[in-house]
């Protein structure tokens, strides 16, 4: 992880046609095996610390557009990542297979999400994180047309993996995006509110699609997000803006080449060279190693995939136990908007507490810890709403319904501080150790769907949330312990950002 310095510096200040630029030169030798090169070069950076290109300089309401951009474009993914839920059944009778067939498509899309951060992660090095998500999302809007137009169960099958995959780009930068321009504080605001989108999205979902399959066909599904994701790329052009430091420099740098004709104008990224195999290091072999050898990541990894899973395993779960109370399989999923309302709650409460408790630890010097409270007051709520949800469906509905709205609240609780945990924690870091989180909580989270409907014959509704609410009670006390204990364990690491506020 330590970076080669090929070049000893000496800062200057130079103007290149009346255009200031930050720059350092030097005389230099380059050593490659048996040759000395020996070159000069103007580095090109910033304008100085309040250089307005910086992307935490810019203005908020150029940041307010970016987290837009952001957030619509992982609603649109993530409202897809659930859509085709309720019509498991309608596309099983169809195509002559089982319900555990049909239920693939929302876990092979959630495979996408496996596969595609491994590609698009390096990828943004490369490229940029504003034309990374524009890929993503006209990738899985593309192959919405093939879902839609599905033949045969191999066709519906692939193309929701390829959604997946594709519109995974979203998932793979957007956290990073909004990290690179907002400081501490509003940074908890930006991307727990990424993460609302997420979750809200995949909760509405089959509210919508439950109707739209009731009243038109289930390949209206991919009509409908096909709309979706159009209205959401419309807006792009007009509010996205490139976030990564390396790509703003490297474009600098490239302009000025071209009008000054001076090809000694490089930035410390080495410009356009690519070193793939240090790509691959990076996003591939360290993402693994701190998977094994971080505590906190491999913990909260495992965590948030428990909470992710329970998320997508409730798509089955909350339909069947409405539909045993005699209510229509519509009617059965409009409780997902009391889910959908206590995510969008959660993330008012996550902000209340990062715009005044944690920013008064800010000003007294806050560590990574003081992010944790939130989670813990979600793991402590979780296991009782999953026990509440299960054991109440022979009362009064708005009970159950209830219920539902606090399972939300309380898994949007212990996702939001997690990620943003998890980001404070490994500071540069922290790209290598989100990919790796959603590639395994993608994996995880994927195989929910295929078993949940074995449990629920054999277990019943009640027992099952039972299993699922002893699970998380499992889970309660690591929160807590990295809360007391966490600055040890920080200590320890490798890979964790020293604390510096």
């Amino acid at each position: 992880m330590d970076k080669q310095q090929p070049y000893t510096y000496t800062t200057t200040f130079s103007s290149l046609q009346g255009r200031p630029i930050h720059a350092m030169m030097a005389d230099t030798e380059k050593t490659n095996g048996d040759n000395h090169v020996s070159s000069t070069t103007t580095l090109v950076d910033w304008d100085g610390p309040n250089d307005p290109h910086k992307p935490y300089n810019w203005s908020m309401s150029k940041k307010i557009l970016v987290t837009l951009a952001s957030g619509t474009c992982t609603f649109v993914v993530s409202f897809s990542s659930s859509a085709f839920a309720p019509a498991r059944g309608v596309a099983a009778a169809q195509f002559g297979t089982s319900e555990v067939v049909m239920s693939l498509p929302v876990s092979l899309f959630l495979m996408g999400f496996v596969v595609g951060p491994l590609i698009f992660a390096p990828l943004s090095e490369i490229i940029g994180h504003a034309s990374l998500l524009v890929i993503g999302i006209i990738g899985c809007g593309l192959f919405q047309v093939p879902f839609a137009l599905a033949p045969n169960v191999g066709a519906l099958l692939v193309s929701r993996f390829l959604q997946g995959a594709l519109g995974s780009a979203a998932l793979a930068v957007g956290t990073g995006m909004l990290a690179e321009v907002y400081d501490l504080v509003p940074r908890g605001v930006a991307v727990s509110s990424a993460a609302c989108c997420m979750n809200s999205a995949s909760a509405l979902a089959p509210v919508v699609m439950s109707y739209v399959v009731a009243d038109l066909t289930w390949r209206w599904i991919g009509w409908i997000t096909l709309i979706l994701i159009v209205a959401a790329g419309a807006a792009g052009p007009f509010i996205l803006h490139e976030t990564s430091p390396k790509i703003i420099l490297l474009r600098k740098a490239r302009r000025l080449r071209s009008e000054t004709g001076d090809l000694s104008l490089v930035t410390k990224y080495s410009d356009d060279k690519v070193d793939f195999r240090q790509l691959v290091q990076r996003y591939l072999f360290v993402p693994i190693r701190m998977l094994w050898t971080e505590t906190i990541l491999l913990v909260l990894t495992l965590y948030m995939t428990f909470v992710w899973g329970t998320l997508y395993l409730s798509y089955q779960m909350f339909p069947i136990s409405f539909r045993q109370r005699g209510w229509s399989d519509p009617v059965a999923h409009l409780p997902f908007l009391s889910v959908a309302l206590g995510i969008i709650t959660a993330w008012g409460l996550f902000s209340l507490f990062t715009l005044t408790w944690y920013k008064e630890r800010v000003h007294r010097g806050a560590t990574p810890e003081d992010r944790l409270p939130p989670m813990i007051c979600g793991s402590v709520i979780l296991p009782v709403a999953l026990l509440w949800f299960g054991w109440s469906g022979g009362v009064h509905w708005m009970s159950q319904v209830l219920a539902c709205f606090f399972i939300g609240l309380s898994l949007q609780l212990i996702f939001m501080a997690g990620v943003v945990y998890i980001v404070d924690v490994y500071g540069a870091n922290s790209n290598c150790a989100m990919s790796i989180q959603v590639v395994v909580r993608s994996f995880g989270a994927a195989s929910f769907p295929l078993w949940c409907q074995a449990m629920y014959r054999s277990l019943g509704v009640p027992w099952s949330s039972t299993v699922l609410a002893c699970v998380a009670a499992l889970m309660l006390p690591f929160p807590v312990l990295f809360m007391r204990h966490g600055k040890r364990v920080r200590a320890a690491s490798k890979y964790a950002a020293p604390v510096v506020y």
